[in-house]
């Protein structure tokens, strides 16, 4: 072996193969007829490599629009992402007769000068890059496109490499990159090009995507990287916005989306994770085999107890769960082991126990927002029937319908002055008669960290429900005992006669001195 054979055989890739699939090979960038050099050696072209792997471009042939060719003859690698440039000449001397525009050709064609031979026309002509009966890229452009004499025609960085994104003259435009010593000359040859035009971040079909954030055609709003191929699967014969098997999410795979490859009646877009498997969908039944055959993101997660939900304890996941909680009796209960513990599942009250996998027991049955007692977690506030939502400790007390709405354990005790206390729980002065319920509001004794009423000299009343009347310092009257006790008139001292006599005389001075207060003596 010579000394080059085994350097060539020492920079080959360890595996390169040949370009077999459309968008495998992309034309970006091409500079037709120049002014500044001679086009018979100052044309070239630069195809991009968007295969994912090192190609071997031995036999691709690019043909012109009048079906001149050339034939890439010999062993010619291309890395991943990497770019091959043909020109008709490599010399890059600028004093040379030669000169080329000092740009750096990495593979050699010949110009024609006759019907034979391949050249390109800057006013309208194509390329069309082929191998083995696989168009790979065509690129047609016509004296619409943005013609500029010794500027190169670069496709935009948002559609650079993908086959049908850069067939559009949006997507194209004169290259901004001065070449040095080129006399005039622009391009980016053998590297990448820049977006078009200084409006590349500014989203001008209004589909939310600039050039800059991806947007492959930003003349077209059914087209951007949010979207899917065939534009959200309707076809243009069903009044779709474009073929259904274009590319219209931007990431240069056709139908990449929509289409069932694999014949499972499942497309990515309906969820298959893996559409190149027919016993991988969304449809499928997990298996032990380190796939995850169902596509709910979780490995192995068999239906171990029948119930429809499976669980992995190797990856610690899935959608069936444990009947444990904190408060259960047995909290080593395992996952996927109870047919009747399963996402949606009846879930049973009160038995500490989780059977609809929500991370809770059951305690507040009828929904009125407190949990029954004998969940242990509701303190203070428990509901007293949690069969019924209008029976809780918020709820208002009903009078004459025998339940204990308000959960306060009295039934049907009403508080008929508004004080906040009812005579059950110690207002020794309940009373709704128009005359005399604003003085019995102001009769009650303490409760809930209310402090009670103050006592006033000489009005006859109990006013803190102490059993007292006029038992401070600075009344007149030493302090009596009040006889008269729950919901009557309160605060009487004891005298001959009885309290039943005496109640009704005080009641009658009790009257007369509201009145009197009132303004309206008689």
């Amino acid at each position: 072996m010579t000394i080059a054979g085994l350097v060539l055989l020492l920079a080959a890739p360890a595996r390169a193969v040949s370009p077999s699939a459309v968008g495998d090979v992309t034309i970006t960038e091409f500079q037709a007829d120049p002014a500044v050099v001679s086009q018979y050696y100052g044309e070239w072209f630069e195809l991009y490599n968007n295969a994912g792997e090192t190609l071997d471009l031995d036999g691709v042939t690019i043909t012109n629009a009048a079906g001149r060719s050339i034939t890439v003859a010999g062993t010619t690698f291309v890395a991943a992402g990497d770019y091959l440039v043909f020109g008709v000449g490599q010399n890059r001397d600028p004093d040379s007769a030669t000169y080329n525009g000092n740009v750096p050709v990495d593979v050699v064609y010949t110009f024609g000068t006759d019907a034979s031979g391949f050249n390109m026309d800057l006013s309208a002509d194509s390329l069309t890059v082929a191998y083995a009966g696989v168009t790979l890229d065509t690129v047609a452009w016509t004296s619409a496109w943005p013609t500029a004499t010794n500027y190169a025609h670069a496709a935009s960085l948002n559609a650079y490499d993908q086959e049908w994104a850069n067939d559009f003259t949006v997507n194209w435009c004169s290259s901004a990159t001065f070449i040095s010593d080129s006399r005039g000359m622009y391009g980016s040859p053998g590297a990448a090009n820049e977006h078009c035009g200084d409006n590349a971040g500014s989203d001008n079909d209004g589909d939310g995507w600039s050039e800059r954030e991806g947007d492959c055609r930003d003349d077209d709003a059914t087209i951007h990287p949010g979207a899917l191929d065939g534009n959200d699967g309707v076809a243009e014969s069903a009044g779709g916005g474009g073929d259904a098997n274009d590319d219209a999410d931007c990431d240069g795979l056709r139908d990449d989306g929509v289409t069932d490859d694999d014949g499972d009646s499942y497309s990515e877009a309906d969820g298959d994770c893996d559409d190149a498997d027919g016993a991988v969908s969304p449809g499928a039944a997990e298996r032990a085999d380190g796939i995850d055959n169902d596509c709910d993101g979780c490995l192995d997660d068999l239906d171990s107890d029948g119930d429809g939900f499976g669980y992995s304890e190797a990856e610690r996941c899935g959608d069936d769960c444990s009947p444990s909680l904190a408060t259960s009796a047995d909290p080593t209960l395992a996952v996927d082991a109870d047919p009747n513990v399963y996402p949606g599942a009846p879930e049973l009250p009160y038995d500490g126990y989780d059977q609809d996998c929500d991370g809770a027991d059951l305690c507040d049955v009828d929904a009125d927002s407190y949990e029954d007692a004998r969940c242990g977690t509701c303190g203070d506030a428990c509901d007293c029937d949690d069969e019924d939502g209008a029976v809780n400790p918020s709820a208002s007390e009903v009078e004459d319908d025998r339940v204990d709405n308000d959960c306060d354990g009295a039934i049907d005790i009403p508080d008929r002055d508004g004080d906040g206390v009812t005579v059950e729980g110690g207002d020794c002065m309940d009373l709704d008669d128009p005359a005399l319920v604003e003085t019995s509001a102001r009769v009650y004794p303490a409760h809930d960290d209310v402090p009670a009423a103050t006592e006033v000299c000489g009005d006859l009343l109990d006013n803190d429900c102490d059993g007292f009347y006029d038992n401070l310092p600075e009344c007149a009257n030493p302090a009596s005992y009040a006889r008269v006790r729950g919901g009557g008139l309160c605060g009487v001292s004891p005298a001959a006669g009885g309290s039943g006599a005496l109640a009704l005389g005080a009641l009658a001075a009790l009257m007369a001195a509201t009145r009197r207060r009132d303004g309206d003596a008689r």
